[in-house]
Formats: structure tokens, sequence, C-alpha cells
């Protein structure tokens, strides 16, 4: 028997109505526009199929491959299913049309592929322009000129425009204002437009194009670089919870974990908690990172190992053997453990949602 997932000890609790909630949230902050739910990589580890089935009032879904938008079709998932990557082969063109995907156009690959299908079947596609992001789609100058092609494509069906924030979550940055100005000049306003990710939901009104795409914000997440100081109307979907493996007094001056690289400034208790890097917990630099034990924060100390995390409890009474250890959820908030991580929550709930077992409440 293998050791992972439901084998051990850690696990991710999804609260489907926290997702709903979010969705409800984000829909009103769109400003009522199309809300796209973004699910791909698992939805972030929170369970595409198990998420999308959970948003039946969604407008649509995104994924970044084809083949996660064919497992949602083979699930009964009937929604508008937007490919973000789009399609690298003729016969992931083939499966756009055969399960009505809508694969993101951005490379001349694109075009040739359309260009020598026999029958594209009334498909819908989004045509992504570059405004800034450098990463995918089709330069500015070009725009026109593809639109005009697209629109001599006899069986090809209805025709979307898409670009990408690149620095959307930090606030009042002029290259957002930027990246809307080069939207702007292209003239296609004729074309519904796929412009605001989460972020820009959350802070750039001008980005609100009747299609609006929601990813880690739909978790629960805030994106914004002022999330601190606006309380923000969203909920955790993934609360990370474990248990107590043991509890020990510890002297001033012991030596906690791999490279002696705590040391007890005091007599302490200590309590190991059943996480680690093999669960998903991220174990570069979490020296402020902190976990909830009976309702209260307690630091992390030490460094994370496969298995385990190491807690000072000194503080607490009473901590026992199977004592529950929330990881991140309402508290600790995802942001400031990744904060401390030097990384984001996208990273760190792909990873928990792709190593532990998820249970599914709401």
């Amino acid at each position: 028997m293998n050791s992972h997932g439901a084998n051990r000890h850690s696990r991710a609790i999804i609260d489907l109505e926290a997702l709903r909630h979010n969705y409800r949230y984000l829909k009103e902050a769109a400003g009522g526009n199309r809300l796209i739910a973004v699910i791909k990589a698992d939805a972030y580890g929170h369970g595409a199929v198990e998420v999308a089935t959970a948003l039946t009032d969604a407008d649509a879904f995104a994924v970044a491959a084809v083949a996660e938008g064919v497992a949602l079709r083979a699930a009964g998932i009937t929604q508008k299913t937007i490919v973000m990557g789009g399609f690298v082969r003729h016969a992931e063109l083939q499966a756009c049309i055969d399960h009505s995907l809508d694969p993101v156009l951005h490379h001349q690959f694109h075009l040739d592929c359309l260009r020598d299908a026999d029958d594209l079947g009334d498909l819908e596609v989004w045509l992504k322009i570059d405004t800034g992001m450098g990463r995918l789609g089709f330069p500015r100058g070009r725009a026109r000129e593809i639109v005009d092609f697209l629109l001599g494509l006899n069986t090809l069906g209805s025709i979307r425009m898409m670009t990408h924030l690149a620095y959307a979550d930090a606030v009042n940055n002029r290259f957002t204002e930027f990246q809307i100005d080069q939207v702007k000049s292209l003239d296609l306003d004729d074309y519904e437009w796929g412009i605001a990710n989460s972020a820009g939901i959350l802070g750039w009104p001008d980005t609100h194009r009747v299609w609006t795409r929601a990813g880690i914000a739909l978790f629960g997440a805030d994106p914004m670089s002022d999330r601190k100081q606006k309380q923000r109307e969203l909920r955790p979907a993934m609360v990370m919870k474990s248990l107590v493996l043991a509890v020990n007094a510890h002297q001033k001056g012991d030596m906690i974990g791999y490279g002696n690289t705590y040391t007890c400034p005091d007599d302490m208790t200590i309590a190991v908690v059943a996480t680690g890097y093999a669960d998903g917990y991220p174990r570069h630099k979490v020296d402020s990172a902190q976990v909830e034990i009976q309702g209260k924060l307690c630091d992390v100390v030490g460094r994370v190992s496969m298995d385990m995390i190491t807690v000072d409890v000194s503080h607490l009474e009473n901590v026992r053997v199977d004592d529950e250890v929330t990881l991140f959820g309402d508290v600790p908030d995802i942001n400031d453990l990744a904060d401390c991580s030097e990384t984001i929550a996208y990273e760190i709930l792909c990873n928990v949602g792709a190593h532990v077992k998820r249970e599914y409440i709401g």
C-alpha cells in the first residue's frame, strides 16, 4: 500500500459553498459581466470535476489544455469551456470541435490548422492579443489581419477577443493602464472581450468587458497588493489540516530538526505535527510560518521535513497526540504562509491539492 494521499494524516477540506459564495461575489465585483471560472490544474488543486459540478450557475469554465476540457465533458459538464493554451496538435483541434471546446488562438500554427480543416463545425474561438504580457498572443499589429482571416473561414463559429494582464495585482500601476489603452487602440469593440483576470476584476473596472475570468480569487485567495488594507469578502475554499504526532519538552539550548537551524531560546514545549513537503506544505524559508492549535497561533520552528513540522506550543496547555492542527484556512491565511515561504498561494494550493486527501463539504 502506498503512503500517498488518503493514507496520510494531512488532508484538504474543500468548502463548495465557499466556492459558490466567491463566484457570486466576483460576479458582482465584475459589474454583472459574464464570469469564467478558471479550473485549470485540477482547479488549483481543489478538484476540477467537483468544482465544476458545484458551480452550476457558472457562465463558463477555463482550462489550460484540451485534455482537461475533454475530461470535464466526460464528467457531464456542459457549460462553455475555454482552452487557454489552445491546441498543440491537429488531433486536439478535432477534439475541440467534437467536444465543443473553445480554443484560444495565439500562434500561427492555430491559423494554419483552421485554414486546412475541412469542417470546423461552427467552432467558437478566442483570439488572444499580446498587449504586454510577452507570453502568449499575437502582436497587436496583426489583430485586424487575423480577424479578417478568421471571418473568411466559412465553417467557423463566433470569434471573441482576449488578452492577459501582467501586473494588475499591483494597485494603481501604470502598466495595466497601458494595457487597457492597447486594447482600446485596436478599435475592435464590436467583439466580445475577455480582459480581466482575478486582479482585474477586483482592482480594474475598465477591464470588465463582457467576459471576465477568475482563478485564484475564486478559491478565496486575494491576489491584490493591498489585501491587508482592504478586507474583501472572499472565503478560503481549501482548509489544510493535520494532527499532532508528539509533544516534547525541550530545554534552553536544545536544537530542533535537520541542520540544527533552530536553538531553543528558553525551555519550550514542542509539538511534532504530521505534515511536510510530501504533503505539499512549503519547505522553503518558513521561519515566520504559523499553524493553529486549540484556536491559538503557534510558530513553526526548525526545518520542514518530508512528513513533519515542529511547532512551539509553550503557550498552550494540555496539547495532546491527535489534537487537530490547521495549517492554513481562515487562520492562518494562505497568503501569509505564501509570503513567508517566498512563493504565491497558487503554488501552495496546487501542491497540497495534488498530494493529500480531499474532503468535500457544502
